[in-house]
């Protein structure tokens, strides 16, 4: 009885040392995991701030920009303001020299496209004659005695 008594002590004691040992394997578990949530904490935080001056900076820069922007559509509208007679009679010169230049652009656009045609008709005569030529050699070398309805010969495969 002894014997078992202290079998069962020794198997309680085991059971106890094995309960400690995976205690203490999840107490460094446990801490591990903090300090990894800690340490992304802190990445976070530095993350956000990191966001947080740049979201700063971009708003100040598009402050300075629209400030700049809004001294320059003034500076414009003054410059505007001009004489109405004088802006009319450059505006007119302005629009003679547009109006020149796009004329001259559409004969130019013209002549190419016309020059496309004739290139185009001389390609379409010269893809006629191959055909015609490639026709004229096929009845040459399979007379239509020996080929079937697609004019190959009757050995030859349809791929070819």
């Amino acid at each position: 009885m002894r014997v078992k008594q202290e079998e069962k002590l020794g198997s309680a004691l085991q059971a106890k040392r094995s309960l400690q040992q995976e205690l203490e394997f999840l107490r460094v578990a446990k801490k591990e995991k903090l300090r990894e949530a800690t340490e992304a904490k802190r990445n976070l935080r530095k993350e956000i701030e990191r966001l947080r001056a740049e979201s700063e900076k971009k708003m100040k820069e598009a402050n300075e920009s629209r400030i700049r922007l809004k001294r320059e559509l003034e500076q414009a509208r003054q410059l505007r303001v001009c004489d109405k007679g004088c802006e009319a009679g450059r505006l007119r010169a302005k629009y003679s020299a547009q109006i020149e230049d796009l004329q001259m652009k559409l004969q130019h656009a013209e002549a190419d496209r016309e020059q496309l045609r004739a290139d185009l008709l001389h390609e379409r005569e010269a893809r006629e004659h191959l055909e015609r030529v490639v026709k004229e050699l096929q009845q040459q070398l399979w007379p239509k005695a020996h080929s079937d309805k697609e004019g190959r010969p009757k050995d030859m495969p349809a791929g070819n």
